[in-house]
């Protein structure tokens, strides 16, 4: 495939998953309007993941902090893909393995494109997985303080 083909291909990614990440914030809606709370419970979880991206993106710019790791990049590309994969690895747990394995062949196709090196893509990577797990290890924690009270 050419060049230019592959660069489609990588430019449809990340929207297909904001289609996807969309689709499950409102799915709760078929069940009628006192879904009302997951609907936006899902939603402030999406923009708290999608948010961490953009954040480190800022501060990067502002402090040039991957630079200062020697000659790297941050990659927003990986960071908003991680962190939508996350997302719907939370809702859709019977694809688990589908979000995974589409995640590294994006990380391969960017790669292959020369978007990034792998340390660019790994650093970014790393930073957003941690952050992204802090994420929703509070949103479990206060799932489960309003599931049960």
């Amino acid at each position: 495939m050419s060049y230019e083909t592959l660069d489609r291909i990588a430019d449809s990614y990340i929207p297909l998953l904001v289609v996807c990440c969309l689709i499950l914030v409102v799915m709760p809606f078929q069940r009628g309007l006192t879904a009302a709370g997951l609907v936006g419970a899902r939603f402030v979880l999406l923009v708290a993941l999608v948010a961490t991206v953009y954040i480190w993106m800022f501060a990067d710019a502002r402090w040039a902090i991957w630079p200062a790791l020697g000659r790297l990049d941050y990659s927003t590309h990986t960071a908003l893909a991680l962190a939508l994969v996350m997302f719907l690895w939370v809702w859709v747990a019977r694809l688990r393995w589908l979000w995974i394995g589409s995640f590294i062949a994006y990380v391969l196709l960017m790669r292959y494109q020369a978007y990034h090196t792998f340390l660019d893509m790994v650093t970014t990577g790393l930073v957003m997985g941690a952050c992204g797990s802090g994420i929703l290890y509070i949103y479990r924690r206060l799932q489960g303080r309003v599931d049960h009270s």
